[in-house]
């Protein structure tokens, strides 16, 4: 199974459990929030589309910069990262 395919087929790590108007708990301004929850995790959090959107944003910033900065370090092949942005060994030595 690919990795787009199992990943529509697993629980998802967050959900948005709720929408409201409330105030966003980033930028604390009165807004259309959702109350979004974490996978094991008891607390949820609210959060407006324009905070979770600029989050979105600056981990493709963040991302775009550590590949690049992996890319002069690494051999290419061996650059793919895990989920803590630390890169990963190569499987194939």
């Amino acid at each position: 199974m690919g990795a787009e395919a199992r990943i529509l087929t697993e629980t998802r790590f967050l959900t948005v459990v709720d929408t409201y108007p409330g105030y966003c708990q980033v930028c604390r301004d009165p807004r259309l929030v959702g109350r979004i929850s974490v996978t094991g995790w008891q607390y949820h959090w609210t959060v407006c589309s324009h905070c979770l959107r600029g989050l979105a944003d600056e981990v493709e910033r963040r991302g775009k910069g550590l590949a690049v900065e992996t890319a002069e370090k690494v051999d290419p092949l061996a650059s793919i990262l895990n989920g803590n942005g630390h890169v990963r060994e190569p499987l194939i030595r």
